[in-house]
């Protein structure tokens, strides 16, 4: 094979499809400690929070299931600025060394109108809603409130739609990605939007849809299926599934983007607009949000009569 990974000039939100196909030959070389590869990211001019987290999945699927050895990453100033900025710079460096990775960096991080959250999905924690709340909440709350002052901002509804995709994604995540216990979830958001981002390299939606939802479904179906409601691969249990519903219907709601990608197929939700199709493999599943902040939405503003009961259930499983 080519022993080099040339990263795309544009690595970012509305290329994301471009790098998959740029790195989707690793997903063959499992096992295969394919000796010397380099990861090209010299010629990437513009990267953005996904293109930084994907980038950083990539490689340590690489190292840690032996696709690769002895190979090296190549970037530039700029680049290396921007995974410093995000803390993964040091974690792709361990990886490529060798060396175990060390997540304590990962936390939420203030600046003057940008916040950054970079936090680990570890197996040996347990999550749950209150864990999530304790973790994420105060200091989403503190930033909105403080930039509330001097900026139209409704400071509790935003906290709470953030509040609500950071919890639905992580739960998302630790319920599927068992085959995975790296994941990193990351944000980034100032007075105008918000940006959250999760990606793993275990058991995609699809094939954990699959076997409940069967044979008679294609795989972009059962991913276009996991955006409505009652959808669950949790069957005969008290999971509702309303997660991804939810995220899908605030997102119309507050003219957001939401991608789901997931084991060659896709699901893009730009501003409520739905495409879905093909696209280049990626081993587990990938979710990006992006909210506008100028009119928040919250559970409350998706909730029907004639659904109430089922929300309520919903809530209570949370």
């Amino acid at each position: 094979m080519n022993k080099e990974i040339i990263i795309p000039r544009k690595c970012n939100k509305d290329e994301i499809l471009k790098f998959l196909s740029s790195v989707e030959i690793i997903f063959q070389l499992k096992g295969k400690k394919e000796s010397g590869l380099l990861f090209n990211l010299q010629f990437v001019e513009d990267i953005d929070m996904l293109g930084l987290l994907l980038n950083y999945k990539i490689i340590e699927y690489s190292v840690v299931h032996k696709c690769i050895c002895n190979s090296k990453i190549r970037t530039t100033p700029y680049v290396q600025d921007k995974l410093t900025e995000y803390c993964f710079w040091d974690l792709l460096n361990a990886y490529l060394d060798n060396k175990n990775a060390n997540f304590k960096n990962l936390a939420f991080i203030q600046k003057a109108r940008l916040f950054i959250a970079p936090l680990p999905l570890l197996r040996n924690q347990n999550y749950s809603e209150s864990i999530i709340k304790e973790r994420f909440l105060p200091k989403i709350e503190e930033y909105y409130k403080t930039i509330a002052k001097d900026k139209n901002i409704d400071e509790e509804k935003t906290s709470s739609m953030i509040l609500q995709f950071i919890s639905e994604i992580i739960l998302n995540f630790w319920e599927h990605a068992v085959n995975d216990t790296k994941s990193i979830i990351v944000a980034n958001g100032n007075e105008n939007y918000v940006e959250i981002a999760c990606a793993d390299t275990g058991n995609g939606v699809v094939s954990t849809l699959k076997p409940v939802l069967g044979e008679n479904y294609s795989k972009d179906d059962i991913l276009i299926k996991a955006l409505e409601k009652g959808i669950t691969s949790k069957k005969d249990t008290n999971h509702m599934g309303c997660g991804l519903w939810v995220l899908n219907q605030i997102t119309s709601m507050a003219k957001g983007r939401l991608y789901l990608i997931s084991e060659g197929y896709f699901v893009f939700n730009d501003f409520g607009k739905i495409s879905r199709g093909k696209c280049p493999y990626w081993g587990g599943t990938i979710i990006y949000v992006f909210l506008s902040l100028s009119s928040p939405k919250t559970l409350s503003d998706i909730i029907q009569q004639d659904d109430f009961n089922d929300i309520e259930k919903y809530i209570q499983c949370l």
